[in-house]
């Protein structure tokens, strides 16, 4: 009876369970168990070689003993001797010296009278102001009032 389509057992739920997971859990699940992977073999690593501060005992051969850095006499420290020379050389004495300062008056720098911001509603306000048509940079001018966009606002009309 075992060919009449039910799968069942182990292997098949942990299936269902992997397809459940979509990918971003899968992709998840993945990374978790690389992670756990590195751990396990840092902690076999450490435990084959648990310092890296001693060094490896020397290999046993058949050569005679040298002597050891211990036994061997201490080096002479070679010293030197610096010798300095100071010479002084006459200088001048300095001559006076006289600084003129000038003051000169700047004229502020003159400003044209600021516009005020100006804004119109409509192109019925800047035309009864007397300002239509408004060029773009023009006090007043705003994209509102320029209907197709090529900078000059409140034309004419066709029929004017």
């Amino acid at each position: 009876m075992s060919g009449n389509g039910t799968r069942r057992g182990p292997l098949w739920r942990l299936r269902r369970k992997w397809a459940s997971l979509g990918l971003l859990g899968r992709i998840l699940a993945v990374a978790l168990g690389l992670f756990a992977s590195l751990l396990f073999l840092g902690g076999i690593l450490s435990a084959v070689n648990p310092t890296d501060d001693t060094p490896d005992s020397p290999a046993v051969t058949s050569t005679p003993a040298a002597v050891s850095p211990a036994s061997r006499p201490p080096r002479p420290v070679e010293t030197a001797t610096v010798t300095a020379t100071a010479t002084t050389i006459a200088t001048p004495s300095p001559t006076s010296t006289r600084t003129v300062t000038k003051t000169a008056e700047v004229p502020e720098p003159t400003t044209t009278a600021p516009v005020p911001d100006v804004y119109y509603e409509n192109c019925d306000e800047a035309r009864a102001a007397g300002d239509a048509p408004l060029h773009r940079g023009d006090p007043g001018y705003a994209p509102h009032l320029d209907r197709d966009g090529d900078g000059v606002a409140c034309e004419p009309y066709a029929g004017d």
